[in-house]
């Protein structure tokens, strides 16, 4: 099921809007404070947020500028506020859409599925992997990968790696498997060349290229970035509130 989360301060709006969606088929999670949508990620990520702007625990804005250096899921804003540079803002920081109250629960239902629709075609064209505060970015019908917005010129025979290792995260993966997978037989004779494609790759993904891509002794390797989840989040966001109190 499509995971809707919801984030309000105001009690009614928040369980009406709940209510509204989980009636539509989709499975909702709904929060009155940014502290409690922020360990929520913890654990999973929605394919869509719709959050207000003023939470009496955090600005709207801030936490905006977090998600957006973070993450990729859509996100819908539904607020009081209502002004031109309110929306100006939102947009600058991310969010997919904004919508003023009063609106229509009808219409913000539609405007979900168009944004839902259009992601599931851009996914299939492209994904991000997060590791430590590091993105990256790979577009599979361009073969173009890029980490931090830093274009990575790849060989041919290395974006074979590296795209074997993105459709398989987190899963050991030996030398033999690489070179039986990746190249023609006529190819590639001995399995040591992958060591070679490996340090190659590592070398263009910078410092933190043997963090992308682990070693594991006497077998092989493993592709360690995730799209799902990053553990720093409720962390940083607890730490600059305290320090945004003092």
């Amino acid at each position: 099921m499509i995971k809707v989360y919801i984030a309000d301060p105001n009690t009614e709006d928040r369980m009406k809007l709940h209510q509204y969606f989980s009636i539509q088929g989709f499975s909702t999670e709904s929060f009155g404070n940014l502290g409690e949508l922020a360990m929520s990620f913890q654990q999973f990520l929605p394919d869509i947020l719709i959050m207000e702007l003023n939470f009496p625990d955090g600005d709207g804005f801030q936490f905006l500028r977090k998600l957006n250096a973070l993450y990729s899921f859509p996100i819908i804003v539904t607020s009081e506020r209502d002004s031109e540079s309110d929306r100006i803002m939102s947009f600058e920081l991310g969010c997919d859409d904004f919508l003023s109250k009063p609106y229509s629960r009808k219409e913000l239902l539609l405007r979900v599925i168009a944004i839902l629709r259009h992601k599931e075609g851009r996914n299939k064209l492209s994904s991000q992997w997060v590791l430590h505060s590091s993105v990256l970015s790979v577009d599979w019908n361009m073969h173009s990968v890029s980490l931090n917005n830093r274009e990575i010129d790849f060989t041919v025979s290395e974006w074979k790696i590296f795209q074997y290792f993105l459709k398989n995260p987190g899963r050991l993966i030996s030398r033999n498997e690489l070179l039986h997978s990746c190249f023609s037989e006529n190819m590639e004779s001995y399995d040591r060349i992958i060591d070679t494609h490996i340090k190659n790759i590592r070398a263009k993904l910078g410092i933190e290229g043997a963090d992308w891509i682990e070693t594991i002794r006497g077998y092989g390797y493993r592709f360690t970035g995730t799209s799902a989840r990053h553990n720093g989040f409720l962390e940083r966001h607890q730490e600059e509130n305290t320090n945004d109190d003092r």
